[in-house]
């Protein structure tokens, strides 16, 4: 009896130590590698409760190296975007300047009922006032609206401004992003030009931005 407590509490102080490791997401907020690596904690952690004949030093040690790997995955998918992209996946775009993507959705499996339900948890009630739907990595939805949607408006308070909508990353830590240049409608040779307005490179970047208004951000 005394030897079950003992282990119970060692378990739940460790776990607690490896999950903090782990970071400070919220469950909803994990990633892939992170979702499945809480999960086998959760297993290895009721082993040597459930079984006698499992000692607390290899459950123990079995915690250890996937915490040790999870530390290893997201270091090397920090440095390196493609493995990230593998690990993670990469934000899909659902609704774009208020059209919906329809192969995107199909593609993700993502029905209309389910696109609807996550934009009402937004307060958005009418898919026309959607400027933009994101389905992030961790399959929550970023939601912009059009700016006539956005409550008081400036249009409203007698201020005319642009909108500037989007954001998009071009390079993200010295790593160009493809998708997000084919997506804004730009070459190669045009960040390239950019980029030599700014007289730096490719890997001087530390995030390179551009919006639907043209308006590009370079910090080095």
């Amino acid at each position: 009896m005394y030897a079950l407590f003992g282990k119970t509490v060692i378990i739940y102080f460790f776990l607690l130590v490896a999950v903090r490791l782990m970071g400070k997401r919220q469950l909803g907020d994990l990633e892939l590698s992170e979702f499945v690596v809480t999960i086998m904690l959760s297993e290895l952690a009721v082993l040597p409760l459930a079984n006698k004949s499992v000692s607390l030093l290899h459950a123990i040690g079995h915690i250890l190296i996937l915490i040790l790997l999870e530390a290893l995955v997201s270091y090397v998918s920090l440095k390196n975007r493609n493995i990230k992209k593998l690990v993670g996946g990469v934000p899909s775009i659902l609704i774009n300047k208020g059209q919906i993507d329809k192969k995107e959705m199909a593609k993700l499996r993502f029905g209309l009922d389910e696109l609807m339900s996550q934009l009402r948890q937004k307060n958005i009630y009418d898919i026309s006032d959607v400027e933009y739907a994101i389905l992030e990595e961790n399959g929550q939805m970023s939601v912009i609206p059009k700016i006539n949607a956005r409550g008081v408006t400036l249009e409203d308070m007698g201020i005319n401004k642009k909108e500037k909508g989007m954001a998009h990353i071009l390079i993200a830590d010295g790593e160009v992003s493809e998708f997000n240049l084919r997506l804004t409608g730009h070459s190669y040779k045009w960040l390239k030009g950019q980029l030599k307005k700014e007289k730096c490179k490719i890997k001087d970047v530390f995030l390179m931005t551009i919006d639907d208004s043209e308006n590009v951000q370079i910090i080095k």
